[in-house]
């Protein structure tokens, strides 16, 4: 299989939350425990929603 039918799977892909606590969340991108309400990480400025 293609990487760009593998990629656009992933793209596709719903996406999934790793929840630390009640309020906070772990960035999917940088690993840091965020807010759970916090759009952009601060550590790594990724869109988290």
């Amino acid at each position: 299989m293609s990487e760009k039918g593998s990629e656009n799977s992933l793209i596709e892909k719903d996406e999934e939350k790793i929840l630390f606590g009640i309020n906070t969340i772990v960035c999917f991108a940088c690993g840091e425990q965020i807010e759970k309400d916090t759009e952009i990480c601060p550590y790594c400025k990724t869109n988290i929603r």
